[in-house]
């Protein structure tokens, strides 16, 4: 039976019982800064170049300048956007911008701006509404990436429930049959989610959990659950908004994107791996953290994009 309509939600926001982003409210400072704020992995081998990345989220906002030339398509399956997914929809519009910038930013300069963890990717900016009718916009937005060339989704989000609707299922195995890596987000304890709902329940997607800059399990930034893959770094993130502006921000919304771009680091590198080679080498490569083998606050262990 297909589970009764429930409100998607990105990682962070206040309110149960909805489909949201995976980030908590933003704290610090706006405005322009002439230091780099790069997502740490190393980019010896490639920076992503010949990937693509779809950002499902609330749109991409155009006249940025770390992301500009990064976005190369786009749709809207909100009814409030733009065709091309470049107008931020929703309450917090400011997420999919956020959240592309820690994917594939390409800075402002050689040391400036926001570097996300693939600098050379492009992205696909594809605008959802946050909602109780966002299931079926999910699995439009998952067909139309796989169909306009993405090799890894991220989904910053989570429906805060085990289940999903049946037309999740028909989405998530055409993206599996077309070779397609799915990123997700384990949610946020100080959000409202104690343990990780679909799409991170889905099976064959990467689910990414949140660490603090010391590299231990967040107490509001992630969330628990056996099928984490790996951990990220959800706190103390710099991320920018869809003004121009940088702010700091937490949230598996954040660490997400940055497992995305490792993802497709290791894609352009290894193009001999399919998808789920792809994230047998991220999870086999991982630090492991607390107890030994995989766990449900870290789950293989934390990213580690020079050793994948």
């Amino acid at each position: 039976m297909e589970p009764r309509a429930l409100r998607v939600r990105r990682a962070g926001s206040r309110s149960r019982g909805r489909l949201g982003p995976c980030a908590a409210p933003r704290s610090g400072s706006r405005g322009s800064s002439s230091r780099s704020r790069r997502a740490r992995p190393p980019r010896q081998t490639t920076r992503g170049a010949g990937q693509t990345i779809a950002i499902i989220d609330t749109g991409v906002a155009s006249g940025v300048a770390e992301l500009d030339a990064a976005v190369t398509g786009g749709a809207d399956f909100s009814g409030s956007g733009s065709s091309d997914g470049r107008t931020p929809v929703g309450e917090s519009s400011e997420h999919g911008t956020l959240v592309a910038s820690l994917a594939a930013g390409r800075g402002t300069g050689a040391a400036s701006g926001v570097i996300g963890a693939a600098p050379e990717a492009d992205l696909l900016a594809i605008s959802i509404s946050f909602g109780s009718d966002s299931d079926d916009q999910i699995a439009e937005a998952v067909v139309w990436a796989v169909d306009n060339g993405a090799t890894v989704i991220n989904m910053s989000l989570t429906r805060n429930t085990l289940d999903w609707p049946t037309s999740w299922d028909d989405a998530f195995l055409y993206a599996a049959d077309h070779d397609v890596v799915i990123v997700v987000a384990a949610g946020n304890r100080g959000s409202g989610t104690e343990r990780v709902g679909a799409p991170a329940t889905i099976p064959g997607v990467l689910t990414v959990a949140g660490v603090t800059r010391a590299g231990v399990a967040s107490i509001d930034a992630s969330s628990q659950g056996i099928t984490i893959g790996v951990a990220a770094p959800s706190e103390s993130l710099v991320g920018v908004t869809p003004s121009g502006g940088y702010v700091s921000w937490q949230g598996t919304s954040g660490a997400t994107p940055i497992v995305a771009g490792i993802v497709a680091l290791v894609r352009a590198a290894h193009l001999e791996l399919d998808a789920a080679n792809v994230i047998q080498r991220v999870l086999a490569t991982a630090r492991n953290q607390g107890p030994e083998g995989p766990d449900v606050s870290y789950g293989y262990g934390i990213v580690d994009a020079s050793a994948a």
